[in-house]
């Protein structure tokens, strides 16, 4: 054989070799019919979290007495180095961090029509300084402004009193015609907070009715006590009355009839000022009446003028069935509206909201001196809950 064809003899015999071993790799390598494709598994999705249930609603309110910081109040004021600050300096004895709102009486229009001191040619034409309103906004969500001042400076200045407040947040309801059937009530938009069975506590409003009952004059008329009745039947709705003899420290009868008929037309607390004297409190048909709460912020510092109660409500709101959100956005249109929002409240046809309420009163008092609010001692808080005779209350209506 020549050389030539035997270098070809072993170049076929490798190349046969090579093919048949790639060939037995392959052979070898090949996936089973069973492996050639993964089966697909099944993804079971988890269970989505179940939403949150709301477990408890509750607020807690504050009512404070007649307020004023015109006349011998706004002297103090000028002449302090706290400024407007300075009749407010002491009102953290109370423990604003408590509760979600304060409401009080503001005995007074606001305008900028100058400063009233304690003269006898102005004594009872009342005013109170707009630049004192940035510092009540830290305490008071909102006042009643249905008394027989609140008109000293005219409509106009009713109108003005009402733009203060508004641009300064606090929130208004009340006329100071005692026969205004349409005007007395509006809706407040208070802070709730809702609490869910994951441990969370949501901050959202409620749109809750209150009334005013200007009756110094003259006995706040059908109209006005039908239109406490109409906005009861669909919101929890609260009289705050502005009427009796001033200085007494009890109730007459006219009184006692008149808050009594407030309750029997659906009001769920009738709570009142203007004596400039703390009165009794009773219950009637399990409601708490308040007939005068006192002076809370006032110039009058005698021993009886400088006392007030200041009555503490805790409300727990029934969660069943209730729709927070979509009372949340009518809290914020009542709100928008200046209260006026009774029309939208009742064409939303939601269930009124069932509220029990609790009470109880803290005491404060006024140093003649100072004319700054505080809360009272232990010994002057008693004195006050004997004039309200408050042990006389049943306890389910007490915290």
């Amino acid at each position: 054989m020549k050389k030539g064809a035997k270098l070809w003899g072993i170049v076929g015999g490798i190349i046969t070799v090579t093919g048949l071993s790639f060939l037995a790799c392959m052979i070898f390598l090949k996936p089973k019919a069973s492996e050639e494709a993964e089966p697909e598994v099944a993804v079971i999705e988890p269970e989505p979290e179940p939403e949150p249930q709301v477990v408890s609603a509750n607020m807690r309110i504050l009512f404070e007495g007649t307020t004023f910081w015109g006349r011998r109040t706004n002297t103090k004021v000028r002449a302090s180095e706290l400024g407007v600050t300075y009749p407010f300096s002491q009102l953290d004895t109370l423990h604003r961090e408590n509760y979600t709102a304060w409401i009080a009486g503001l005995e007074c229009p606001v305008t900028n029509n100058g400063h009233d001191d304690y003269a006898e040619e102005n004594l009872f034409e009342f005013n109170c300084d707009p630049d004192y309103l940035p510092e009540a906004k830290k305490y008071f969500t909102a006042f009643l402004l249905g008394n027989n001042h609140t008109d000293n400076q005219g409509p106009e200045g009713f109108a003005e009193t009402k733009q203060h407040l508004q641009e300064n947040g606090i929130q208004y309801f009340g006329s100071y015609e005692y026969f205004d059937g349409d005007n007395n009530c509006g809706v407040l938009s208070l802070p709730v907070k809702v609490g869910f069975d994951n441990d969370e506590v949501k901050e959202y409003k409620l749109p809750l009715a209150f009334c005013s009952a200007h009756g110094v004059f003259g006995i706040p008329t059908e109209a006005n006590r039908a239109n406490v009745e109409k906005y009861a039947q669909v919101l929890p709705t609260v009289v705050m009355p502005h009427m009796g003899a001033e200085y007494e420290t009890a109730a007459d009868q006219l009184r006692t009839n008149l808050y009594r008929e407030y309750v029997d037309r659906g009001a769920d607390a009738v709570i009142g000022d203007h004596p400039h004297t703390i009165q009794n409190v009773e219950a009637y048909n399990g409601r708490l009446i308040v007939y005068s709460m006192g002076n809370f912020m006032f110039d009058q510092a005698t021993y009886e003028t400088a006392r007030s109660a200041t009555i503490d409500a805790a409300i727990e709101i029934a969660t069943a069935g209730v729709d927070f959100e979509a009372w949340n956005k009518l809290a914020e249109q009542c709100e928008a509206a200046n209260g006026v929002c009774y029309d939208a409240i009742a064409a939303a046809g939601l269930p009124k909201l069932q509220l029990t309420w609790k009470y109880d009163y803290h005491g404060t008092t006024t140093d003649y001196n100072t004319l700054i609010p505080h809360a009272a001692n232990e010994s002057e808080n008693a004195a006050i809950g004997q004039r309200l005779n408050w042990a006389a209350l049943p306890a389910e209506l007490k915290q």
